[in-house]
């Protein structure tokens, strides 16, 4: 019995596109043909509790970004009305961001395809990415209703209570690019 359901599933394996299978046994799922969206932005943050140097805030959303898997070739952040020393006092910056991100094609659009995306799952928050750290939970709080609700992203999970000492972090769903493309 047990040779058979092995010939069944080698069958069944064989019948599948090979990113099909490939994908779902590392968990990233199927593989949809898709092409790459450009998105040019601003983000506008207002009234932040502290201040953050245009290279802070150019590092967060740069990292950030980079966690989404878009691709660094497309990403570019630019910060303004930001501070030049953490000791400023200016707390309502903008940043500027232009990035990438795979858009899945369906009906008569596939033949348009130039790459294959699978559905990830991304966890953001203290330490991922790296230069998040625990203090900024209002910054994630704002990206999160700027930002990503502007993008193609389901947010599967969301813990963002700022209270001193409480742990936050989103997590997102999305497209990004299958590997080897």
């Amino acid at each position: 019995m047990n040779r058979l359901r092995s010939m069944m599933l080698v069958c069944l394996l064989a019948t599948l596109p090979v990113g099909a299978w490939a994908g779902a046994a590392h968990g990233r799922g199927p593989q949809r043909p898709a092409l790459w969206r450009t998105y040019d932005m601003i983000v506008d943050l207002d009234n932040l509790p502290r201040t953050y140097t245009c290279d802070q805030l150019w590092y967060v959303f740069y990292d950030l970004l980079a966690r989404l898997k878009t691709p660094y070739a497309s990403l570019n952040v630019l910060p303004y009305r930001c501070s030049r020393t953490p000791s400023g006092d200016l707390r309502s910056p903008r940043v500027q961001v232009q990035f990438q991100m795979p858009r899945v094609l369906r009906g008569k659009a596939v033949k348009w395809a130039t790459l294959k995306a699978v559905r990830r799952r991304i966890v953001i928050g203290p330490g991922r990415p790296k230069r998040l750290t625990a203090s900024e939970c209002q910054l994630l709080r704002q990206i999160r209703a700027t930002l990503f609700a502007s993008l193609p992203v389901k947010i599967v999970r969301s813990n963002l209570n700022c209270a001193a000492g409480a742990h936050f972090g989103l997590t997102l769903q999305l497209w990004v690019a299958a590997a080897g493309r």
